[in-house]
């Protein structure tokens, strides 16, 4: 067999694995958006002592560390921002200390803003509209959800009374944080939980805004470009 004739021969289990490697890679950011929406759908499954908020979260945490692997110099920020965070998130449960927990915030607040940056980054680089771009612009979409939970969380620690529902009193008040940001970045407004200091309905209307005008322009751009890019005609 000659050399030109080995390089197109692949054998089928080697194509197949090649296959699934590359899908893999290119599905990351599906893995983060199943995440998230494992989070969003059990993570009110809540009881005193259990741990599946701790590992649904550490989920999350580590499909985002997933994200980063782009490239070397962004897995590098991202096991730097991630790794710290997902150890701390796992001593969540056994040990109550406030500087611990705030530096697990920090480090998981700037993990998410620099997810976000990367996948805004890839949607608008993107030259033709694919499934993937369209998976990006939705897991981007559910992660500005989940950074709001966590501006709304220095507020409600800073002023209990920030909104009118008592947050701090529920068995996981992290959950009917992220109820009430969803709840705003979607405009839904059911009225249950209503923000009530200066700050938390200025980043209530902020939040609002925002899902608007994402759902306006980038969601609706982005599926008007795969169909047009779908069209035998185009």
């Amino acid at each position: 067999m000659s050399e030109s004739q080995e390089e197109k021969y692949i054998h089928p289990d080697s194509r197949h694995r090649i296959s699934l490697f590359g899908v893999a890679i290119r599905s990351r950011a599906f893995v983060l958006l199943f995440a998230l929406l494992a989070q969003l759908l059990f993570s009110g499954m809540y009881h005193e002592g259990q741990i599946f908020p701790f590992i649904l979260r550490g989920a999350v945490l580590l499909a985002a560390i997933f994200m980063t692997a782009d490239c070397k110099n962004h897995l590098i920020v991202g096991l730097i921002l991630g790794l710290p965070a997902l150890f701390l998130i796992s001593t969540l449960h056994q040990f109550d200390n406030q500087v611990r927990d705030w530096i697990t915030y920090g480090n998981v607040l700037c993990l998410y803003l620099f997810i976000i940056y990367l996948m805004l980054t890839q949607i608008f680089n993107a030259r033709i509209i694919t499934l993937n771009t369209i998976g990006l612009a939705l897991c981007t979409y559910l992660l500005i959800g989940t950074v709001w939970v966590l501006f709304y969380t220095p507020v409600l620690a800073l002023n209990p009374e920030a909104f009118t529902h008592p947050i701090l009193d529920d068995p996981d008040p992290i959950h009917t944080l992220t109820y009430f940001s969803y709840v705003t970045l979607a405009t839904l407004g059911y009225g249950d939980i209503s923000p009530v200091s200066n700050l938390a309905r200025n980043l209530a209307i902020i939040e609002a805004v925002t899902g608007t005008l994402y759902l306006a322009v980038l969601i609706s751009r982005l599926v008007g470009g795969y169909s047009k890019s779908k069209d035998p005609r185009g």
